[in-house]
């Protein structure tokens, strides 16, 4: 018996035949020509395709397969003395399958026949190239088949006897996609049922069709879809060979067999996977599980995530995967609780995923209690369970760096909900036990890069990570810098927690100089952010650092200048009409930066105008006509937040400060105000509009009167102190409180 040919480069290397020579339209056949079997060229094509269907089934018995393939030999022969008559090309890929299939047969002269057909149907399809996939790969492998069928001047059928994988490769690359897909599914469903062929030779060949070319004409899912439809098939020979199919595809696809399956009940294809996870590389698999499980979110429906738990649970009672499980135990576990943290509104989507997560607790060496497990399937309670879990299995440390590596790595990836959020719930739990995260620089760095994570609970946990490490013996001086300067650039809603977090640094030593400056000058920064909640916390902190420095009976001089002093009194008296919780802490805040000043008119109610008046005179008289005019042009900067009612305050206390002695006034700077006036009164909210057109003219009166000289000035507050007019008469009718 002659043996297959492989394509190699040394049998290559032996035929001198030029690049360019093409293939002679037939190849000599050692069949005999029955003349009553030629083919007249007036056939029609269905008569063809009949006599082809009539061959294809007459092959299929062991009987007359003889007979048939001298039948097959004659007739393709007979197409290529006839240009015009065209095989069907719905006929190429059974053809191809079932000659394929008999170039194996046990008998030698059924062998012969099939490959010698094989070489007249080579040509045949070589000459209907316009159907190939026209790629550089096919081209060069049809051309390698030609030099070969051509070498010593006549057919080469030992290139396809007995030789699974020379079949697969070169028929393959000559089919079209569709034929190639007929070809896998007639050997995998019709020739494995209906025929008398050994079934090891067809799932040797159907393996060989599958390993060339399952991904690069046919797609993988178009076979995934052909072969799982024969394994629910009503014979067994047909599901066993499509079972062995999807075994095989898994081999080299076998994400995209993962994915396939995991549409469909766990129950219809057990039998699919148990062939599967007996075939796949462990590690691979395992790495497949825990990315689906983290995709688990995006899941249509339940049977999904069942089935993954299915599979998973499966994967656990296997003793072949048991050093894959532990090997990648923290990817598991994070990925399991995730999916459970994230169907914790829906129990009907976790299944069985109890029992699992007991199964891989359990490879740890520890055996966790039920209660605990109980905790984690509960949404109140998962935080409580998940403490407790971390705490039973951290007796046993070998799953910590590792786990360590993987929080870090599931934490960078943003995409999927549920899956950071338990890497840095698991993350905080280490530190605070102290389980191989300890309090130092590089778990500083990782948890302020965490405060600009996008899921909140992710900022949250980073947060009480913080406050873990401000608890700990970490060095504080580099601790307060870190955390100071992560302020500016943090999220809004863990900002408020962050300041708090700042005030307890620096608080817990003596603040020095330059200590001071920088908180005040950071939380007059953070008061002009677009959160409420932000400018709130930041007011309230600025007020209780000063009064922190009165109790402390520090020298004023030292802690800060005028130009500070003043500054710090603007941010706050510009936000006494913002949101509630922004004005109640400005308020408060006063007391503590001008104690001396009494900013209520009365003891149970606040009244803006009076706060105002009591600023202006206030300001007037401790600080130089120079440091006012600075503070009464900051006024007419633009708020960080735009927000109309600080705009309308700043214009307010500018009213009364000029009201009050509108000395600080320079010629050169009437025109900034102005400007800044009538840009107010075009604004869309009535309000400001009025109180732009009042603080305009009440400016202009005090100029005009200061201009007039100091006799002037002193008549006119003269004539205020004796009418009691406190409050410029403009104001009151865009106040919406009327002082007495």
């Amino acid at each position: 018996m002659n043996k297959g040919i492989d394509f190699d480069e040394d049998q290559i290397s032996e035929i001198s035949l030029e690049d360019g020579e093409d293939l002679p339209p037939s190849i000599p056949t050692t069949a005999s020509l029955d003349a009553a079997d030629l083919l007249p060229e007036s056939d029609s094509r269905d008569q063809l395709k009949n006599r082809l269907t009539d061959v294809v089934a007459a092959m299929k018995s062991g009987k007359i397969r003889r007979k048939a393939l001298r039948d097959l030999s004659a007739l393709l022969q007979k197409i290529q003395e006839y240009p015009s008559v065209a095989v069907p090309a719905c006929s190429y890929g059974q053809l191809v399958a079932i000659s394929c299939l008999c170039a194996l047969d046990p008998d030698p002269e059924s062998r012969q026949r099939a490959a010698e057909a094989l070489c007249h149907l080579l040509p045949i399809l070589r000459c209907n190239e316009e159907m190939l996939a026209r790629t550089s790969w096919n081209q060069t492998l049809i051309f390698r088949a030609e030099k070969v069928l051509k070498s010593t001047g006549g057919p080469v059928p030992e290139l396809f006897v007995n030789n699974c994988y020379s079949l697969a490769r070169v028929f393959g690359a000559f089919l079209p996609a569709e034929q190639l897909l007929e070809a896998v599914c007639f050997l995998a469903r019709d020739l494995v049922v209906e025929s008398s062929f050994n079934p090891l030779d067809i799932s040797h060949l159907l393996q060989e069709f599958i390993k060339q070319f399952g991904g690069t004409k046919v797609k993988v899912k178009v076979l995934l879809e052909a072969f799982y439809k024969i394994s629910q098939g009503p014979t067994v020979q047909g599901r066993s060979m499509a079972v062995f199919a999807l075994s095989i595809l898994s081999h080299h696809h076998l994400a995209t067999v993962v994915e396939y399956l995991l549409q469909f009940p766990f129950g219809h294809c057990e039998r699919v996977w148990k062939e599967v996870l007996a075939s796949a590389d462990p590690e691979q698999l395992i790495h497949l599980t825990a990315e689906q499980l983290y995709e688990s979110p995006l899941a249509e429906s339940a049977t999904e995530v069942q089935h993954l738990t299915s599979l998973l649970h499966a994967i656990l009672r296997m003793e072949d995967y048991k050093a894959a499980v532990r090997q990648n135990f923290p990817q598991l576990l994070i990925a399991l609780l995730g999916m459970v943290m994230n169907f914790h509104y829906d129990q009907e989507f976790l299944g069985g995923a109890k029992e699992v997560l007991h199964l891989l607790l359990g490879t740890t060496g520890e055996q966790v209690e039920a209660a605990i497990v109980d905790q984690l399937f509960c949404r109140e309670t998962f935080s409580q369970g998940l403490s407790a879990m971390v705490r039973a299995v951290g007796k046993r440390r070998w799953w910590i760096p590792p786990m360590v590596e993987n929080i870090i790595a599931a934490l960078e990836d943003q995409e999927f909900a549920g899956v950071p959020q338990v890497a840095a719930a698991i993350y905080i739990e280490l530190l605070s036990c102290r389980l191989e995260v300890y309090p130092c620089e590089d778990t500083l760095e990782q948890l302020l890069n965490w405060l600009a994570h996008d899921h909140l609970q992710v900022r949250k946990l980073s947060v009480r990570g913080i406050s873990l490490l401000l608890d700990s013996d970490m060095d504080p001086s580099l601790l307060r810098l870190l955390l100071l300067d992560s302020l500016p650039s943090a999220e809004a809603d863990v900002l408020p927690e962050l300041i708090e977090l700042v005030d307890q640094a620096y608080h817990s030593r003596e603040l020095g100089e330059e200590d001071l400056k920088m908180l005040a000058a950071t939380y007059c920064g953070l008061a002009a952010h677009e959160e409420a909640s932000v400018r709130a916390s930041a007011i309230q902190h600025l007020g209780l650092l000063r009064g922190w420095v009165r109790d402390q009976r520090l020298p004023i001089i030292t802690t800060t200048t005028e130009e500070e002093a003043i500054y710090e009194l603007v941010v706050v008296l510009i936000h006494l009409e913002d949101e509630d919780e922004v004005a109640k802490a400005a308020r408060r805040a006063l007391s503590h930066l001008a104690p001396q000043v009494k900013w209520w008119a009365r003891s149970n109610k606040f009244s803006l105008h009076f706060a105002l008046h009591q600023a202006a005179k206030h300001l007037s008289k401790t600080f130089s006509k120079d440091i006012l005019r600075s503070a009464a042009l900051t006024c007419t900067k633009p708020s960080a937040n735009r927000l109309p009612s600080v705009s309308r305050v700043a214009a307010l206390l500018l009213g009364h400060l000029a009201f009050r002695d509108a000395s600080f006034i320079h010629d050169q700077d009437m025109a900034s105000y102005g400007t800044w006036l009538e840009e107010m009164q075009q604004h869309e909210e009535e309000g400001l509009r009025q109180t732009g057109r009042s603080c305009l003219n009440i400016m202009q009166q005090a100029y005009k009167h200061r201009k007039k000289g100091r006799v002037q000035r002193f008549l006119r507050r003269l004539l205020h102190c004796v009418h009691r007019e406190p409050y410029p008469q403009e104001f009151l009718s865009c106040m919406p409180e009327h002082p007495q």
